[in-house]
């Protein structure tokens, strides 16, 4: 198990806005940047930033540049990509966006890497559902050399790296196939199924390897009345789930039908509802499962006011984070 020292907790965004006032769009990333700053005074040690393209409700597209900002209002968190579409990338031009990122840090990015699963994400950029495979395997190990500061096809890029080794470069997977990759390339894996981290230890020491990292994400509504957190929460959850179903993760756009009411998303088990003992609990169980380095997960739900994930925020630093620490400290549960 992970040293609880090295244990952090994280909060992760999409970035969508749903106000149709440009400048709202503008107020709300920087409120958004104003919550992260936040948060690490709260004590949470990591922020992770979501991908996809050509979304009409200003779902972020350009992460390392969000992170960019990130870094400059926080010192300690790990600023990580959850995930980057790399087939639609050009691996030295995201090496060197990466390194940028890594360098005004200090040395802090994860960069979270991913196949993609939506074809109107990968089309405009000349690749395809079919081709990712073969994009993702070809590119990355440009990447890694070109992250680590190595010339690639003589050329060297710049900045250069501020830490041995370069950025972190993590995988997220859903799929088997997607999970060997991460045990076999990763410098960790993004796992948003707890039931899987069991699988990517497994394919780790097929490959004669340590067991890795992990970071966990979850799906769930924390508070110390979760059903009345739902009631404010559950429309903007609703619509987010509803986007998902649109792009496909759920099954092939068009053949999975859209939910019409917030309770649907808990009776599908897309959400569960908290409380802090009940967070605690699973938090435990889950990090004691497997090398678990981060847990988190959605902060802020489209369209969601700021103030109302704040609340949400406040409450697990002060009332679930602690007791999960002192609980693996003491060994107990």
């Amino acid at each position: 198990m992970v040293s609880v020292s090295d244990l952090t907790f994280g909060v992760y965004y999409d970035f969508r806005g749903l106000e149709a006032e440009p400048a709202a769009l503008t107020r709300r990333w920087q409120g958004i940047v104003e919550q992260v700053r936040w948060a690490e005074e709260l004590g949470y040690g990591s922020v992770w930033v979501s991908e996809h393209h050509f979304v009409d409700d200003d779902y972020a597209s350009s992460t390392l540049t969000l992170l960019a900002a990130l870094a400059v209002v926080t010192e300690h968190m790990w600023l990580g990509t959850n995930v980057l579409v790399l087939p639609v990338h050009h691996p030295l031009r995201l090496a060197e966006d990466a390194l940028t990122v890594d360098a005004l840090s200090g040395g802090r990015l994860r960069l979270g890497l991913g196949l993609g699963y939506r074809a109107a994400d990968l089309e405009p950029f000349g690749a395809s559902l079919g081709s990712r495979r073969r994009r993702f395997e070809d590119a990355f190990p440009v990447l890694r050399r070109a992250c680590q500061g190595e010339p690639v096809s003589g050329v060297r890029v710049s900045p250069r790296p501020v830490r041995d080794g370069g950025p972190e470069l993590w995988i997220g997977a859903l799929a088997p196939p997607g999970i060997e990759r991460a045990a076999r390339l990763g410098n960790g894996f993004v796992c948003v199924l707890p039931g899987q981290i069991n699988d990517y230890v497994e394919a780790r020491r097929r490959l004669g390897l340590d067991d890795g990292r992990v970071a966990l994400g979850n799906q769930w509504i924390v508070a110390e009345d979760p059903e009345r957190a739902w009631a404010s929460v559950g429309p903007a959850v609703l619509y987010q789930v509803n986007r998902y179903i649109d792009f496909g993760i759920f099954g092939r756009p068009g053949s999975v039908p859209r939910l019409t009411d917030p309770q649907q998303v808990l009776d599908m088990n897309q959400y569960r509802l908290l409380d802090g003992p009940g967070a605690v609990g699973e938090l435990v169980r889950q990090i004691r499962s497997g090398p678990v380095v981060d847990c988190f997960s959605w902060t802020l739900f489209p369209g969601e006011p700021l103030d109302q994930a704040a609340e949400r925020l406040e409450y697990f630093a002060a009332h679930v984070v602690p007791k999960v620490q002192e609980a693996l400290a003491g060994g107990s549960q």
